[in-house]
């Protein structure tokens, strides 16, 4: 190729045959050699090469985790469509923080006692070893409890793994199916209870989570969002 600046490296190589000249570019050589060997990854033998990434060891199993969450909240009782365990919507979230077996925890961080505005919405998360119980609080008042634990079910026994078939066969029409908004595969199941609802996500047949509450909070798919 003219003007490459590999032309002007060349040399002679005598074949033991015949006496012709063969030019060899070796200009060329040494950027191949660079070119193979970075795309081969490091070469054996330096620094760094082959060793193993840490790794995180993940949190050990607690066999004792359900037997403790269902000690916890055996006081609790059924939900309602006036509560649970003591705490009833309306209520202060200082209020419930005392009602409730464990600690809560605020999502966002704010104080409970302490909103940034009467509209202000936030959560609270119950501590181990209670997992999957969660409280909404809007307007400085408890609006909703979400629950993901199979521990807590309603006073006809419907929680996390109860099927969708049960539940129509208790309320008939008045359990009202809808595509979720993100999830048009999963199912809002919903049944009124005069100024409460229950709304059951159905996947795959069964109550995957569901939550409980009263309008407008227990109508937000996003939760706070």
């Amino acid at each position: 190729m003219r003007g490459f600046a590999s032309d002007r490296y060349q040399t002679k190589v005598t074949s033991r045959d015949d006496d012709s000249v063969t030019p060899m570019r070796t200009g060329l050589t040494l950027p191949l050699l660079f070119l193979v060997a970075s795309c081969g990854g490091e070469p054996a033998g330096l620094p760094g090469a082959h060793e193993p990434s840490a790794s995180v060891a993940p949190e050990p199993f607690d066999p004792d985790a359900a037997a403790n969450e269902e000690a916890a909240l055996a006081p609790c009782g059924a939900v309602t469509a006036q509560g649970y365990c003591g705490v009833a919507f309306g209520m202060s979230a200082a209020a419930a923080a005392e009602k409730f077996p464990v600690k809560l925890n605020s999502y966002d961080g704010a104080d409970p006692g302490v909103p940034a505005d009467a509209n202000h919405c936030f959560e609270m998360f119950a501590e181990p070893p209670v997992q999957g119980v969660s409280f909404m609080v809007e307007n400085r008042k408890i609006g909703r409890i979400d629950f993901l634990t199979e521990v807590a079910k309603t006073a006809d026994g419907f929680g996390v793994g109860a099927s969708s078939e049960a539940i129509h066969a208790r309320f008939g029409s008045a359990a009202m199916g809808a595509p979720n908004k993100y999830e048009p595969e999963v199912i809002d199941l919903t049944v009124i209870d005069g100024a409460a609802k229950f709304v059951f996500e159905i996947q795959d047949g069964k109550v995957r989570g569901w939550r409980a509450g009263v309008p407008p909070t227990i109508d937000y798919t996003e939760h706070c969002g």
